[in-house]
């Protein structure tokens, strides 16, 4: 009886591994199939992003061209008298501007090093430098 039980028991391992190549075969398909879908959804999902992305990237750009205007604008101030002081349009600028989560911090903190008593010029001429770095194609 247990000869019988344990032929049977051969069996179901022969089995066993007659089909594990088989098995092998269909995860095999199964992990190509997923991998197809993910690339199709994946790039649906790029196509949907380009969009957004491409918007954000001109907010970017306003925001950096914004931020040269006001730079520019009170390196003229300082020009054009002899006794310079931060203009509030300046210190209003910094202030909006501190609100904008997408405005980059270290920008705001040049802001600040002008209105605690630097230079203006050290930032008006770095104007070149700054833009090519946080502009967005």
């Amino acid at each position: 009886m247990t000869e019988q039980l344990e032929s049977k028991l051969k069996e179901l391992e022969i089995k066993k591994q007659e089909l594990q190549p088989k098995i092998d075969g269909i995860q095999a398909q199964k992990a190509e199939e997923i991998q197809e879908l993910n690339r199709k959804y994946d790039h649906m999902i790029l196509d949907a992003n380009s969009e957004v992305i491409e918007y954000e990237n001109k907010i970017m750009n306003e925001i950096i061209d914004l931020f040269s205007k006001a730079v520019m604008d009170e390196f003229d101030a300082k020009r054009s008298t002899s006794e310079y002081m931060v203009t509030e349009d300046f210190k209003d600028f910094r202030n909006g501007v501190s609100k904008i989560e997408l405005f980059p911090r270290d920008l705001i903190d040049r802001l600040d090093k002008v209105i605690e008593g630097g230079l203006i010029e050290n930032v008006a001429y770095d104007i070149g430098k700054i833009e090519a770095r946080y502009k967005r194609k």
